[in-house]
């Protein structure tokens, strides 16, 4: 996929005649292992990919009563239905001593979600708006991240000493 992300941008780019009678090919395949080195662009080559195959990414943040009241596995419950991949895990209280939040409406939920576009779209739009049975969210908020290619969607059993996903885990 990379190469095709090189190619369409050499293509683009006008250039039609190869340096010191290279082969284009060559000097794409060349420039690949360039890009694929340079763990700088990684997020960046990652989200053109997704655009091209439609794959959306994004990172979520919850409060509320989101904690004891078995939220975590809810969302693993909805992420499965809509077939989206990931992580959730328990943020700490604003203390971040990472346990559970001491007052029943101030806890917090963090994570990760990537599928396609719709099913992102719609996953993130239960979780925000819905939960098990008392359990109320406050605040939602969701912003684009890196596609890390997830191989599932889990619940993390270790509580996030934050209430940034990134800090929680960059990763799945």
């Amino acid at each position: 996929m990379r190469l095709l992300l090189l190619c369409l941008s050499w293509l683009a780019s006008g250039q039609e005649d190869c340096a010191e009678g290279e082969c284009a090919l060559n000097m794409l395949q060349r420039g690949a292992r360039q890009v694929t080195m340079d763990e700088g662009l990684d997020g960046e080559i990652d989200a053109q990919v997704g655009a091209l195959n439609g794959t959306s990414c994004s990172n979520f943040m919850l409060t509320g009563k989101v904690q004891m009241v078995h939220y975590r596995n809810w969302v693993v419950g909805k992420a499965k239905a809509r077939g989206v991949k990931g992580w959730v895990a328990n943020g700490g209280d604003k203390s971040y001593d990472g346990s559970h939040a001491p007052c029943s409406t101030c806890g917090c939920v963090l994570g990760h979600v990537e599928g396609s576009s719709g099913a992102v779209s719609a996953f993130l739009r239960e979780v925000c708006r819905g939960g098990p049975p008392h359990s109320h969210v406050a605040s939602c908020k969701v912003h684009e991240a890196p596609c890390f290619h997830c191989g599932s969607f889990y619940k993390e059993y270790r509580f996030c000493r934050t209430w940034t996903v990134e800090h929680c885990k960059s990763r799945c």
